[in-house]
């Protein structure tokens, strides 16, 4: 387990690193508005990923673990489901393009929404490979694929400057295209390297009807997350003004989003894994993995998006120019929204473990009438600082209640070291503040990189002085 979750990190990792060469060559040569536009292509196509990787994702993950049904025809059935599922999404973008240009405020996303229509297929069956490698617990494997995606990803610099000189959203968006298609080739590989533990020794088939209410019900509590993590960049460009807000908003989303990204390891391996003690009825197990989790993750994610809050302004101001500035407020608020999202979809993937998906499934709804609404008032209002801390609340509030729901089948898993870990992150959101306030005024991108590696090496040998943690060992053991 620690092994794949290792990888995972180092899979997510890689993705932002990837991910932020490409918004770094984007935000450098495009000018904001065009930037924004790559921006809300990405955030409409980012909701929808949310709604058919998890889901889909999550769902054949969980029940190949537990093994409670045969697993071809588990298998078998995810991909008709799924395929219904990119059908709708498909004609969505496809035969929508022109609602969309209209309800966004530009008539040239028609064209750029007809492209992005076939990267809904293309994703669609990328995440059904791994969830497939991560049910048979193949955590190397889904971690090697997606490790590979990103990484092909930046395929769009070349496309840019070489093919699509004159149209670079469109390069984006083949760019995308290729890498996904490229990785499909890769997990269909991986799975005829393992095709031997797809075969499952026996189990009654699975009712279609299971398949699809478990998918919803995954992507229904996503699309929680993608309201939170895409909508706010949705009401910017449709009612911030001036258009170049859209792209200093996305350049804070980028940054905020971080946390987040590096959580997916957390989650990704967690359901499986805590399925799997609750299939072999070992409900101790399940809930001392959880414990570990929490504590790894308060120790080694929890100051990443602390210290960006932190020092939001020169951190935007480093990786863009200064006009990015007006942004940092956002990106404080939405450093700190990301991580509470992330671990809103964690303790909802530990709680379908213990009980249904209907505490899920209600969160959703609650969220779909409040937040909406919220930050198109916020927008109005208070432009993109407003909409940023509404989308902080949002999510605080979402995690408390996901832990709430959670501590009920299992009692408390907030240990003292990791109460220890999370009011060492408060202090050391403080100590930053007044430093790059007061004494650290640098713009140079890696001198920044330096100090934050730096704070983070501080903080994780004050956790592993204060025995919180201990390390490299516990990390490398395996």
């Amino acid at each position: 387990m620690r092994k794949g979750l290792v990888l995972n990190l180092i899979s997510n990792i890689v993705f932002f690193v990837a991910g932020y060469v490409i918004h770094y060559f984007l935000g450098n040569t495009m000018p904001a508005a065009s930037y924004g536009i790559v921006g809300t292509i990405m955030t409409v196509l980012d909701f929808e990923y949310m709604f058919l990787s998890n889901g889909a994702r999550q769902s054949l993950s969980k029940e190949i673990s537990m093994r409670r049904f045969n697993i071809g025809d588990v298998i078998r059935k995810s991909i008709m489901f799924q395929l219904l599922l990119v059908l709708v999404f498909f004609a969505i973008n496809f035969f929508g393009a022109p609602l969309f240009g209209t309800v966004l405020n530009d008539s040239s996303l028609d064209f750029y929404f007809r492209i992005a229509a076939f990267l809904v297929p293309a994703n669609g069956m990328y995440v059904l490979l791994l969830g497939i490698n991560e049910g048979i617990q193949r955590f190397s494997t889904s971690a090697l694929i997606s490790t590979i995606y990103p990484i092909a990803k930046l395929s769009v610099i070349p496309l840019i400057i070489f093919v699509f000189k004159n149209d670079p959203v469109a390069g984006v968006e083949i760019g995308y295209l290729l890498a996904l298609l490229f990785c499909i080739i890769l997990g269909c590989l991986s799975l005829i390297r393992h095709r031997s533990e797809l075969h499952s020794t026996g189990g009654e088939k699975i009712r279609f009807g299971t398949v699809a209410h478990n998918t919803l019900s995954f992507s229904v509590f996503f699309i929680v997350v993608s309201l939170v993590l895409s909508m706010d960049t949705l009401v910017v460009k449709s009612v911030v003004e001036p258009a170049s807000m859209t792209g200093y908003y996305t350049g804070a989303v980028n940054f905020g989003k971080l946390s987040y990204y590096l959580m997916t390891a957390f989650f990704t391996i967690i359901l499986p894994v805590v399925a799997k003690a609750i299939g072999e009825h070992d409900t101790d197990t399940a809930i001392s993995r959880v414990k570990e989790f929490l504590l790894l993750i308060a120790v080694f994610i929890l100051p990443i998006p602390v210290v960006i809050s932190a020092s939001s302004e020169n951190l935007l101001v480093s990786f863009y120019h200064a006009d990015f500035a007006v942004a940092a407020p956002a990106l404080s608020c939405l450093s700190m929204s990301s991580f509470f999202m992330g671990m809103t979809v964690l303790l909802n993937m530990v709680h379908t473990n213990f009980a249904s998906n209907r505490f899920s499934d209600v969160l959703s709804i609650v969220s779909l009438v409040v937040v909406i609404p919220l930050f198109i008032v916020a927008g109005k209002f208070g432009g993109i600082t407003w909409i940023a801390a509404a989308s902080m609340c949002s999510t605080l509030l979402t995690m408390i209640a996901s832990y709430c729901a959670v501590i009920r089948k299992t009692g408390s898993l907030i240990t003292g070291k990791v109460s220890i870990a999370v009011i060492g992150a408060i202090t050391l959101w403080a100590i930053v503040r007044i430093l790059f306030s007061t004494v650290l005024h640098t713009t140079n991108l890696f001198a920044l990189a330096g100090l934050y590696a730096a704070a983070y090496a501080v903080y994780i040998g004050v956790m592993a002085t204060a025995k919180v943690v201990s390390i490299p060992k516990e990390l490398l053991k395996q």
